[in-house]
């Protein structure tokens, strides 16, 4: 599973510590900030987010919101999406998509 928050790509700012940031595009195997490319810390290699074209996929996870009762709600999950492919239920009330959201079976 994976836990997403989706932004659009103008909305991300990095205000510092830009010079650790390691850029992959997989679908060429080359390094560098060819779009759509992997983001991860160049110093511990942990993935920070997919940044595309127009959107920067990020893993809340890496947020610090100082306790579970403090993520903002615009954090908080609102579906799943590729349910069609899981692996285990999910018995937590969210609409569960086969496929993409609004594009695919509502299960």
């Amino acid at each position: 599973m994976q836990w997403a928050v989706i932004f659009h790509r103008h909305d991300v700012r990095i205000t510092k510590g830009v010079e650790n940031l390691h850029y992959y595009n997989s679908a060429l195997n080359q390094q560098g900030r060819i779009l759509p490319c992997k983001v991860s810390c160049n110093l511990c290699g942990t993935l920070i987010a997919d940044e595309g074209r127009n959107m920067w996929l990020a893993f809340p996870s890496l947020f610090n919101f100082r306790g579970k009762s403090n993520v903002p709600d615009t954090f908080r999950p609102t579906c799943h999406i590729f349910y069609g492919a899981r692996i285990m239920d999910m018995d937590d009330g969210l609409p569960k998509w086969a496929g993409h959201k609004n594009k695919s079976e509502l299960l």
